[in-house]
């Protein structure tokens, strides 16, 4: 079985270099292995279309890209066979788009009971494959509270999450500045 990398930091503090320079040594130790990019982000305008060109731009053309939204343990195992890692950007930006999908007057208890069982199911995914994975999140929680419901509830789900993932994941960084602390 492969192992669970989790890499969490604020924006731009080089999360997505890590993973892609980490999956890449990988991928050069195992011959004849593929690496598989899983993209979390929807494109609903200009700059993210922007942002999404970038990253695309950044990792190797010979990668395979899997472009999906949500519900990622149901093809996880099909799409990761063959590959010596995975790399998925971005564990927030699915968060986001599952609470978004519940629409802003959903209750909260069902809302966090949503993303919770998605993200379960999830990890326990990982737990199958072969492949060494990286989870990507940006570490939110550390912020000013949000002014918002929406904001707080993001908040509140990504350290509950973060929490979850850390005590299941075999390694745990912390990036700041482009510097990775290794935390577990």
């Amino acid at each position: 079985m492969g192992k669970i990398t989790l890499v969490l930091g604020g924006t731009k503090t080089g999360k997505t270099s890590f993973a892609q320079n980490s999956a890449q040594e990988i991928q050069d130790t195992e011959s004849g292995s593929e690496v598989l990019y899983i993209a979390t982000a929807r494109v609903l305008d200009e700059e993210m279309a922007d942002r999404v060109k970038k990253h695309i731009a950044s990792r190797p053309s010979s990668w395979k890209t899997w472009e999906k939204s949500r519900e990622l343990h149901v093809e996880l195992s099909q799409q990761s066979s063959g590959c010596s890692a995975v790399i998925l950007d971005c564990l927030t930006m699915l968060m986001t788009n599952i609470i978004l999908d519940q629409g802003e007057e959903a209750e909260r208890d069902e809302v966090q009971k949503i993303v919770e069982q998605e993200i379960e199911l999830l990890i326990t995914a990982c737990k199958t494959i072969d492949a060494n994975i990286f989870i990507i999140s940006n570490q939110v929680e550390n912020g000013l509270v949000s002014p918002t419901y929406l904001g707080r509830l993001f908040q509140d789900l990504s350290g509950l999450l973060h929490q979850y993932i850390a005590r299941n994941a075999d390694h745990v960084y912390l990036m700041t500045a482009g510097i990775p602390q290794k935390l577990k």
